[in-house]
């Protein structure tokens, strides 16, 4: 059903449920994985600036290649850089150009509306692929709270 599948990751807390949940997928199936990073740069008056640098980049989709590979999954990882908010965009023109069946990624869990008002990436992938998408949500956890010892999740 499944042949190829493309995880994309930012080193977020909100995309490190997606990397897991993309290895079972790929073992159900017998599955090839690519993982992608897409970092965005930005420019100034006079300057182009990337907003993370290319080492940390690397060494993101060089640890998630390791963990598929050491899951059994045949893996391939690509690092992209984009234009600032231009994110969305790539990790569909890349599922497109390399015959990808489904496209994994976290989320943060917010609602509709609040998704629209920031511009969630996972929304704008939602809204521009043509094959499936699996959102994964983050499992909620208890944070403390400054005031006193009540705690929300």
């Amino acid at each position: 059903m499944f042949e190829h599948i493309l995880v994309a990751i930012d080193g977020s807390v909100y995309s490190e449920s997606s990397l897991p949940a993309a290895i079972e997928v790929a073992k159900k199936f017998g599955s090839e994985l690519l993982v992608l990073h897409v970092s965005e740069h930005d420019h100034g008056r006079t300057v182009v600036f990337s907003l993370e640098s290319p080492a940390a980049a690397s060494m993101l989709v060089a640890r998630a290649v390791k963990s598929a590979c050491d899951a059994g999954i045949k893996v391939e990882g690509q690092l992209h850089d984009v234009a600032a908010g231009h994110v969305a965009k790539a990790i569909v023109e890349t599922a497109e150009t390399n015959g990808v069946d489904l496209i994994v990624m976290g989320s943060r869990g917010l609602s509709d509306l609040q998704g629209l008002l920031v511009g969630s990436v996972a929304h704008e992938v939602m809204k521009a692929a043509s094959i499936p998408v699996l959102v994964i949500r983050p499992t909620p956890k208890w944070t403390p709270v400054a005031r006193g010892s009540v705690a929300v999740f």
